[in-house]
């Protein structure tokens, strides 16, 4: 079979994270930077895209994992349609909606339990990222010992649950972006990620509008949330180099010191 070339994968639609993503012919084509990927993380993404879709979770269908030069790629079904951020982009009064039907859809893909042994526990995941984090011995000790503490779940977690991962076909329905950072775990834990992510993007306004939601649709106290808040921005610090990023992290770190 004859080597694809970049320039076989059609017009770039965006490019991201060192992470460039072609369109042609109804197929998506994501192409990862050899110098940050290697062939494994490519082929772990694709493997988790299609267990979710053989668990009929609604997510675009791999085609195949693939080398361009130097580099590896992942094609799958093209979507046509509008990503939640796209529509809160175009109607921000009523961009409350938008989080809502976020908070609906995430709740149904969190509702679902995976014994997958080939899914990474999300605690395991925490705790690398916590040891990586560079904040202070004593710091990442009591992180740890935190972490340890909270219950033990098996649901599925994307792990990367935002706006522009949500896509809506031409027929309304909803397809789930993105699926590298996937682990089984603590639903709570996915909430919060979600909820950092939006602060992340400077939307304190919809962080808590999906905190609040998120917790009455699932009659969750936002104290246990918030508790795992403060493990997963310290997992997050590692992602993470703007300052003032790194300021809002280690803001809802609640430990003593760092």
């Amino acid at each position: 079979m004859a080597t694809k070339t970049r320039k076989d994968l059609g017009e770039v639609i965006s490019e991201h994270n060192h992470k460039t993503v072609y369109v042609k012919d109804g197929v998506i084509t994501k192409v990862f930077d050899h110098k940050f990927y290697d062939g494994s993380f490519a082929f772990k993404e694709a493997m988790y895209q299609q267990y979710a879709y053989e668990c009929k979770i609604s997510v675009p269908q791999v085609y195949g994992v693939f080398q361009v030069g130097e580099d590896w790629a992942i094609s799958s079904q093209e979507i046509k349609g509008k990503t939640l951020a796209q529509m809160m982009a175009e109607d921000p009064e009523h961009k409350k909606k938008y989080v809502v039907e976020l908070v609906k859809i995430h709740i149904q893909l969190l509702s679902r339990l995976s014994s997958n042994l080939m899914l990474p526990k999300l605690k395991d995941k925490l705790n690398s990222y916590i040891s990586d984090s560079g904040l202070s011995s004593s710091t990442r000790y009591d992180l740890h010992v935190k972490l340890e503490k909270m219950p033990n779940h098996y649901k599925f977690c994307h792990g990367d649950f935002f706006p522009q991962n949500v896509i809506f076909d031409e027929t309304g329905k909803y397809y789930i972006l993105n699926w590298a950072h996937v682990t089984r775990g603590n639903a709570s834990a996915d909430a919060s990620m979600t909820y950092l992510l939006f602060l992340l993007n400077g939307d304190e306004k919809a962080a808590n509008t999906y905190l609040r939601e998120f917790c009455k649709k699932t009659y969750t106290n936002e104290s246990y949330v918030q508790q795992w808040i403060s493990v997963c921005s310290a997992a997050k610090l590692k992602s993470v180099s703007d300052e003032a990023q790194k300021k809002l992290l280690l803001d809802n770190i609640d430990v003593v010191e760092y």
